[in-house]
């Protein structure tokens, strides 16, 4: 793995491209989307990865590969039929948790041009056990005052709360009610793309703006993880 230099304008300005392209054109220009997107894309894993863990992040999983950190860059048209068939973006994960569809999970969308992306996220397959730590004051309170930092900090929005009302037996009025209505989680906000996306500095860039979400995260690992 070499070390992340940046990605390079030249494959910024091909992922931005890609968004309008077929396939016969992207297997025709895929050796310089494997050097200049999918490289990059690697070396910027994993240090994120090792940048993460010395933030405080301590146990977190990035795998520098396609279907580990780094989502595919075909979009699936079996649900979204009426896509291109490449995003123009780049979606990258990392998560603390033995099961990476279930654990607690920081998100980074890079956009050449129309902003980085940060998220928190959270699938709560047990919402049982979600809404009894929400409901209790000693784990829920916590909860409730570090997210409100957050979204003081980057005025994030917080997404997840699927149900119109706060579920049974919680009383409709609990001071923690919005919260009792997620199904699933995550506070996610948007900066614009900086010029260090160019340089190995992106990299602590990326990682200072994910430690926004630390308190969160980190209650997250150890109250469901």
């Amino acid at each position: 793995m070499t070390s992340f230099d940046g990605f390079p304008q030249s494959g910024l300005d091909f992922l931005s491209s890609l968004g309008t392209k077929d396939k016969a054109w992207f297997d025709k220009n895929r050796k310089q989307y494997q050097a200049e997107v999918v490289a990059p894309a690697k070396a910027y894993v994993a240090a994120m990865g090792e940048a993460l863990g010395g933030a405080g992040f301590v146990n977190i999983v990035a795998e520098p590969k396609t279907n580990g950190s780094i989502a595919p860059i075909n979009n699936d048209l079996r649900f979204s039929p009426d896509a291109t068939p490449y995003k123009d973006h780049l979606m990258f994960r990392f998560w603390e948790g033995p099961t990476k569809k279930t654990a607690p999970t920081l998100m980074v969308r890079l956009h050449p041009t129309d902003g980085v992306g940060f998220a928190t996220a959270m699938a709560l397959a047990d919402t049982t056990r979600w809404r009894s730590l929400v409901d209790d004051d000693s784990t829920g309170g916590p909860l409730a005052r570090d997210l409100a930092k957050l979204v003081k900090a980057t005025k994030c929005d917080v997404v997840g709360d699927e149900l119109k009302k706060v579920p049974k037996p919680f009383d409709p009025d609990h001071p923690r009610g919005d919260l009792l209505r997620h199904k699933g989680f995550q506070a996610r906000w948007i900066k614009p793309t900086p010029k260090l996306i160019t340089k190995p500095g992106f990299v602590d860039w990326c990682t200072k703006e994910l430690t926004k979400v630390g308190d969160v995260h980190r209650w997250f690992v150890e109250n469901l993880s």
